[in-house]
């Protein structure tokens, strides 16, 4: 399918996904439409709903190539294990903020990304109580709602930064490292958790950089190629690029380069892996 119609085909999909799934549910939740995964990954009827409207859709709009939604990867950990021996898949996260929704916060987004030979191709943000459609291609722009958006520059001394710490997957004297050595360049941080929110903060300027620890794909494909697309740095802790199907900890996206190398000096160097 041409990117243009794949782009328009995906987009409604996700919204009506939404529409019937997920914002019926919106502040809405009943405690037995709700559970944890592990201590504090929540999962509720919206998320299993949403994601399986989606993979029928995603199926249907290209068929034979694979989806991998967070849902069925906790379900069943060999399709993500197995992920790179496609050379196309789709990743999807039904309901990424999954706690914001469940307290009634409109922070949430539903996320859809195409990893061609393991690299993001294309993405698709959808935050449905907000009305905002973020996506962006490879080889093209990043969008808010179809307007390109405008490039970043660089935003000024770091004590005016904003900035998302994602770490609370870390270590416990890791993460205390990494908080203590950002505290120490002066740096502030926002409680923005969901990546579907922050990575478009990130991409029109609302953050300067988000540093998350766990990088899973449906959480990061997208998000990462958006801010790529619009002209940020996204970069693994050694400098290395972002691939959405490798295991390794750490993801540091920031406005512009000079901000991506402060925010990574004031950090140890023992965070690469």
């Amino acid at each position: 399918m041409p990117l243009n119609s794949l782009a328009a085909a995906v987009g409604a999909a996700m919204r009506d996904a939404a529409e019937t799934a997920v914002l019926p549910r919106f502040r809405a939740l009943e405690a037995t439409a709700m559970s944890e995964k592990s201590p504090g990954d929540w999962v509720t009827d919206a998320d299993h709903e949403c994601e399986e409207l989606l993979t029928v859709a995603l199926g249907a709009i290209e068929p034979g190539v694979p989806v991998i939604g967070e849902e069925a990867a906790a379900a069943d950990a060999s399709l993500l294990r197995n992920a790179d021996q496609h050379d196309r898949v789709w990743v999807l996260d039904p309901v990424d903020g999954t706690k914001s929704f469940i307290d009634g916060s409109p922070d949430f987004a539903t996320m859809v990304a195409l990893v061609e030979g393991g690299v993001t191709t294309a993405a698709w943000i959808w935050q449905p109580v907000h009305g905002q459609m973020f996506a962006a291609e490879r080889t093209g722009a990043a969008t808010q709602n179809g307007t390109s958006l405008a490039a970043l520059g660089d935003p000024g001394p770091p004590e005016s930064w904003r900035g998302l710490l994602r770490t609370h997957t870390m270590p416990a004297a890791t993460r205390d490292a990494a908080d203590g050595g950002l505290r120490g360049a002066g740096l502030h941080h926002t409680p923005v958790a969901a990546a579907g929110v922050a990575y478009p903060m990130t991409a029109t300027g609302a953050l300067d950089y988000a540093l998350y620890w766990r990088t899973l794909p449906w959480d990061h494909a997208p998000g990462a190629l958006l801010a790529q697309a619009a002209g940020l740095t996204v970069r693994r802790l050694d400098g290395t690029p972002y691939r959405p199907l490798d295991r390794r900890f750490g993801l540091l996206t920031a406005v512009t380069p000079h901000v991506w190398d402060v925010v990574r000096g004031a950090l140890p160097q023992s965070l690469e892996n």
